[in-house]
């Protein structure tokens, strides 16, 4: 399906994001817009695989079955009254980032527009399931979208479904959110349900639910074991593969943009940084090749799950061409690469960002 994906529409589409793919909607956020903790809805990219299904709260119920003593079916409203959590989140899209790298790759060639955070309000995923009592053989929760398509290089119609281990899917903090950023969901974000997995990629954060299926034994779908998974170079296309999971520390520069045409003088260099394993707690600025790197100054995050903003004074004296990379660190000490390791379709690159800049003589 990916080259169907991949059109040549690069418009303005609502708010300020940039349009990938009308059908199914596609779009990522510029640099440029990501300036705050919370992307607004109108700015968060979206990133969808089949059409959007168009559902109504008043018809729509969430069915929890399985590996469960109390199978049950709950609408909307049932669902807003269990106690409810919210928490800031930034979700990123598996293939962000991977229209750099190098050699190139298999899939749309997203810049690094496919990231966000937002505020999530819903009910933890885990107060579901201990409602509905799981049985000693559950071993994965199945989150099941309402969307369907066709995928190319598969036979006949499918949905959009992705499982959790029981860990991931009893963390207090995995969500069925309805709402983000206090207002109800749009339909192109998961209206009515949609799941919000902190710490890990986008993809598992399946829109649209209408199923929770807890299973005896491990899932196995399309999108799950055969598309987002780490594919190098010389596998075997029959053999098991690394499933994508874990968001990477990364760093992006949001000022200046590519290309940016500036004087000599001081500058305030801005960017943004995450992990999904702990949260970033340092950042480094290079403006000659990576020979120094100077640290950034952090701001601080009230959620581990949300990026960092960060700004670094940047004093140039002479004129010239430059490059600005940033590279960030986490908690656990992960330092962001010079370049991931590739695989074939560029899913977690978070190769350190390099931004281009010509700097000219003031007055």
């Amino acid at each position: 399906m990916e080259e169907t994906l991949m059109s040549n529409d690069t418009s303005k589409g609502p708010e300020d994001l940039t349009v990938m793919s009308r059908e199914p909607l596609i779009a990522g956020t510029p640099l440029g817009s990501m300036k705050d903790l919370e992307t607004p809805a109108a700015n968060f990219f979206v990133r969808n695989h089949f059409p959007i299904p168009r559902l109504e709260s008043s018809g729509w119920s969430l069915k929890v079955t399985g590996e469960v003593e109390r199978p049950f079916s709950l609408g909307l409203d049932a669902l807003k009254e269990m106690p409810r959590r919210e928490v800031l989140v930034l979700m990123e899209c598996a293939g962000n980032s991977r229209g750099s790298v190098q050699p190139p790759i298999e899939g749309l060639l997203w810049d690094n527009g496919a990231v966000g955070t937002a505020r999530w309000t819903g009910v933890p995923l885990r107060s579901v399931l201990e409602y509905a009592g799981l049985l000693d053989s559950a071993v994965e929760v199945l989150l099941e979208g309402a969307d369907r398509g066709n995928q190319q290089g598969t036979t006949g119609e499918m949905g959009y479904s992705m499982s959790l281990p029981m860990d991931k899917a009893l963390h207090p903090d995995t969500l069925l959110a309805y709402d983000m950023n206090g207002e109800s969901l749009s339909p192109e974000h998961g209206y009515p349900l949609r799941a919000v997995v902190p710490g890990w990629f986008g993809m598992t954060a399946v829109k649209w639910l209408t199923g929770i299926q807890v299973l005896s034994q491990p899932f196995w779908g399309f999108h799950q074991n055969d598309y987002y998974v780490y594919v190098g170079e010389g596998y075997d296309n029959g053999s098991p593969k690394e499933r994508v999971t874990y968001l990477q520390v990364k760093s992006l520069v949001t000022w200046p943009g590519r290309g940016r045409i500036l004087t000599t003088g001081r500058h305030e260099i801005r960017g943004m940084a995450w992990s999904g394993q702990g949260p970033v707690t340092k950042v480094e600025v290079s403006t000659d090749n990576g020979r120094t790197w100077q640290p950034a100054n952090l701001e601080d995050s009230e959620s581990p799950y949300a990026w960092r903003q960060w700004t670094s004074c940047w004093d140039v004296s002479q004129p010239g061409y430059f490059l600005i990379r940033a590279r960030a660190t986490d908690q656990m000490g992960k330092v962001q690469p010079v370049q991931a390791q590739w695989n074939y379709r560029g899913f977690a690159n978070n190769s350190i960002h390099a931004v281009p800049v010509e700097v000219r003589a003031s007055g």
